[in-house]
């Protein structure tokens, strides 16, 4: 609706005068020109301006008997503009600049404090995924092993896994699928921007059902090293379970490796298991569940070690890895043992040593 401005001040004296002519009161004047009386009102003490139709009707009820003052008629719409800045300003001043990273994580904390506050507000959005909840398994163990590793539950809605994107491409997949299954919930593949780690992929489960599930089952979220964090009690009374999630914490924080020294004038080619993690009660339950298995464990401060080829060897069978990259450098190890073995000093087998 085009609207009529004055200059300041004039459009109340307008209507004043226009009211004095007519003989008409405040409450017949606004019927008279067909707006409320509250409306008038408003236009009288210049809170607003006044619409140019009413501007149509003054000038007909006073048959011409009052000079019009200069105005501007103003086009339709013409005040979205100037409120659309002011709305942008108080938004930016609420959450932050539009399009920043701080803007953002501010509005999503906002968004997300207040579905959980009224979750009544937000049906259609799906504030929570339907998942599926699964039961005591292998496969849950074997999740619980992995986030144990390599991954973290660092806030209310979200887990995140971290590999490396060129070792680990295959394991990732074997991730994905793992999680696809226990909770009918796709994961996705997160990309880090940052240079320091472009060779970082990140399996990302976005779900505050998953996040409350995983927490009923013994995880914390924040610092596993922090808080100490270790393996549940459904998974340490069962040795089925335990084994399944040790095979998951080699797969993501463990690995073989071997090397070559000399001892005692013999050469020696060696492999060795190594667990790696600052979470004490992780370094135990691995530790105890390789006993179990009848193996040999040694601890330090911080890893677990199996030192025999034997044992690593029977680990690979009994155990095993889900990691490819773990398989693939078991195998060139052996490749390499039988080329050592075949150059050794004086051709002497025996020159291999476990």
């Amino acid at each position: 609706m085009a609207r009529i401005k004055f200059s300041q001040k004039i459009q109340g004296d307008f209507l004043a005068k226009v009211k004095m002519i007519s003989g008409l009161t405040w409450p017949q004047f606004a019927n008279k020109i067909g707006v409320h009386p509250r409306t008038l009102f408003d236009w009288r003490r210049e809170k607003f301006t006044i619409t140019h139709s009413a501007l149509k009707q003054c000038l007909r009820i006073t048959s011409g008997k009052i000079t019009t003052p200069s105005y501007e008629l103003l086009p339709d719409f013409w005040s979205i503009p100037k409120a659309a800045r002011m709305g942008g300003i108080s938004t930016a001043k609420k959450y932050g600049g539009p399009g920043t990273p701080e803007g953002r994580r501010k509005g999503g904390l906002m968004s997300q404090k207040k579905r959980k506050d009224h979750p009544e507000f937000y049906q259609h959005c799906g504030l929570r995924k339907k998942i599926s909840k699964p039961h005591d398994s292998v496969e849950l163990a074997e999740l619980l092993g992995i986030i144990l590793g390599d991954g973290g539950i660092n806030n209310d809605y979200q887990v995140v896994v971290t590999l490396n994107k060129d070792n680990d491409k295959d394991y990732a997949i074997f991730i994905r699928d793992l999680i696809k299954k226990l909770f009918s919930l796709t994961p996705i593949f997160y990309r880090y921007r940052s240079p320091r780690c472009r060779k970082v992929i990140g399996v990302t489960i976005s779900s505050v059902a998953v996040v409350d599930f995983l927490l009923s089952k013994g995880l914390k979220k924040g610092s596993k090293v922090r808080q100490q964090t270790g393996a549940p009690d459904w998974i340490k009374n069962n040795l089925q379970f335990s084994s399944a999630c040790l095979r998951e914490l080699m797969d993501t924080d463990g690995g073989v490796y071997f090397h070559r020294h000399q001892s005692n004038q013999c050469q020696c080619f060696n492999i060795g298991l190594c667990l790696t993690n600052k979470s004490i009660p992780i370094l135990r339950f691995a530790q105890e569940t390789l006993s179990r298995l009848n193996f040999h464990p040694k601890m330090t401060f911080k890893s677990i070690n199996l030192y025999r080829a034997e044992e690593v060897n029977r680990y690979i069978e009994e155990v095993s890895f889900h990691n490819r990259y773990h398989l693939e450098r078991w195998k060139k190890f052996l490749k390499e043992k039988e080329i050592f073995r075949r150059v050794a000093p004086n051709g002497k087998a025996h020159a291999w040593k476990a």
